[in-house]
């Protein structure tokens, strides 16, 4: 890091420019809204560049954070060729890895701040503590005050996604269900994670159970749960399928149009949180210290665990070795009887 720039100089300096670094999973995307929301917040007249992934596009594109979104394909040559030129006068490396820190190798930059390791530090192998964005901006040289002011609003400690509230698919959600309360349902994972995953029958035999009493069904994911999809609105021709048919920014008008989120441990509950729709997250593989009901998120937010825990939970592990028995823990009855508390609440 090289010397801070006063607040003043970043406040009223049209011309600045400032990277943003930060390509990762879904989840930590949306849970870094914070500090994106801040950071513009801090330099409204700067044009503020955004080195992600196509996911991050997707995510804050419409955000009105950033002026440009360019993604990341693990090409460090056409990043160099692309910002080529640009004298970005603050970086903020919220990545702090190898890839990160050899990406700044070349690009121009007269400060930069990083979220943990510096790039010394992570080739000699040393773990750096974790800077929060409060403490990067004041590195950055704004005003503590007026940083600890501005985070000391319950409201800046809230995540929320910003969308497009007249989307074509929330239009269609509120024409197609005529009042009654909406149910999304996500049956995937990240492909590499099947432990996390209750299962496509179990998923489809709620879907059932849900029609019946009344609430109106909508289907989301990517094409990995196009099959099941299939399968549920062969079964139950009344169910909206958008299962690969959105992209993320329309996804997240989706599921601000709907009343609660089903789904596994994965990115789309985090979607779900920061659009301040209701949540009911199913839990196996994976330590619940990770849900949406930890998080600053608007909405309720609950989750559904093999109660009493089976002595391997948490495993952490892609693949059950055993018989899955986390999941088949968690019964349809379980989940109505959770969706029922919360929609009545």
């Amino acid at each position: 890091m090289q010397g801070a720039i006063s607040s003043a100089d970043i406040l009223e300096n049209v011309k600045m420019n400032i990277l943003v670094i930060r390509f990762t999973s879904l989840g930590d995307l949306v849970t870094l809204e914070l500090a994106f929301r801040a950071i513009r917040h801090f330099f409204p007249q700067a044009k503020i560049t955004f080195l992600t992934s196509g996911i991050g596009k997707g995510l804050y594109e419409d955000s009105g954070y950033f002026d440009e979104c360019i993604v990341f394909s693990r090409s460090y040559r056409a990043i160099w060729s692309a910002l080529r030129g640009v004298k970005f006068d603050t970086v903020f490396n919220l990545q702090s890895n190898r890839p990160s820190h050899m990406l700044m190798m070349g690009i121009g930059a007269e400060n930069i701040f990083n979220s943990s390791s510096s790039w010394w530090q992570k080739f000699l192998g040393i773990k750096g503590k974790t800077k929060w964005p409060p403490q990067l901006l004041k590195q950055a040289g704004i005003d503590p005050i007026k940083v600890d002011s501005y985070f000391g609003s319950s409201a800046m400690q809230t995540i929320v996604l910003p969308y497009n509230q007249e989307s074509v698919f929330s239009k269609s959600i509120r024409t197609s269900f005529e009042g009654r309360p909406v149910i999304a349902v996500a049956t995937g994972a990240s492909e590499r994670w099947e432990s996390k995953k209750w299962g496509d029958e179990r998923f489809e035999q709620l879907v059932g159970e849900l029609l019946e009493k009344g609430y109106g069904i909508v289907l989301i994911g990517s094409k990995l749960e196009e099959a099941a999809g299939e399968s549920i609105c062969t079964r139950y021709p009344e169910v909206m399928n958008l299962i690969a048919k959105t992209s993320l920014a329309e996804l997240k008008a989706v599921l601000a149009s709907v009343d609660l989120l089903i789904g596994n441990d994965s990115g789309p509950a985090h979607l779900a949180g920061g659009v301040g729709t209701n949540t009911l997250s199913i839990f196996g593989s994976t330590d619940i210290k990770h849900c949406v009901a930890m998080m600053p998120y608007r909405g309720r937010h609950e989750y559904l665990v093999a109660e009493p825990r089976l002595s391997c939970q948490p495993c952490y592990k892609s693949k059950c070795p055993t018989q899955h028995e986390c999941m088949e823990a968690v019964s349809v009855r379980d989940v109505v009887s959770a969706v029922q508390k919360i929609l009545d609440a």
